[in-house]
């Protein structure tokens, strides 16, 4: 072997060495700008608030899903995850960093509002169980877990699950534009109306708080 050729498979040898490394390198900055990117793409917000036995909770977005846990607890704890909403092929591009929770705290009422239209947001409650609802939600899905108080509740386009721990209220207005209504598990006669695609459920007993729950298009679903 002369030594030129072997000068040569020396220069190949370290150009892959060269190469492989390099690759390595490449690799590794794409793997950490996906992982920043995908932490730039969502965002928690997490509030713990004290609420008084005189406060009602309202709660206004526009896409998502809203979970609520009703306890004994005075403290209202909020987690709510954003992340652009996908339309198609493509996502939005809102500026999450920017992005905060809108609160408005007076004696007898929080409001919580997260107002934007591009996100998909997920809130997460632990209320009080002398706390009364008002939501409003334009499309998504809405589940109350062991509620025992009042609730004003409109959603667009979606669904609204209750399950509560009393077996009687004293009024309950339920109505769909598209969908189907249901109330299960209380002490008195359920009077309901369905026509064409609509649906409505009326109950009145001698309880102590009221449900009136309206939705464009999907179901609502009460039981005990």
């Amino acid at each position: 072997m002369t030594r030129d050729l072997l000068d040569n498979i020396i220069t190949v040898i370290k150009w892959i060495i060269t190469m492989k490394k390099l690759i390595s390198s490449l690799t590794l900055i794409a793997a950490l700008c996906s992982q920043q990117a995908i932490a730039d793409s969502e965002k928690r917000i997490a509030e713990t608030l004290t609420m008084t036995k005189q406060q009602s909770l309202s709660i206004n977005f526009p896409v998502g899903s809203l979970e609520i846990e009703a306890g004994d607890s005075d403290q209202l704890e909020i987690e709510i995850d954003l992340k652009p909403k996908n339309s198609g092929w493509f996502s939005s591009s809102a500026d999450l960093s920017s992005i905060t929770l809108d609160k408005k705290i007076t004696d007898n009422k929080i409001s919580l509002e997260v107002d934007k239209d591009d996100l998909q947001q997920e809130w997460t409650i632990r209320l009080p169980r002398t706390a009364a609802l008002d939501v409003h939600l334009g499309v998504g899905s809405i589940e109350i877990n062991n509620f025992a108080n009042s609730a004003d509740i409109e959603v667009g386009v979606g669904s609204v699950r209750i399950d509560t721990t009393l077996d009687d209220f004293k009024n309950i207005q339920l109505s769909s534009g598209v969908g189907d209504t249901r109330v299960s598990g209380l002490v008195n006669e359920i009077k309901e109306q369905r026509k064409l695609v609509s649906s409505e459920t009326e109950y009145r007993g001698a309880g102590q708080y009221n449900l009136n729950i309206e939705v464009g298009v999907g179901d609502i679903r009460i039981r005990r």
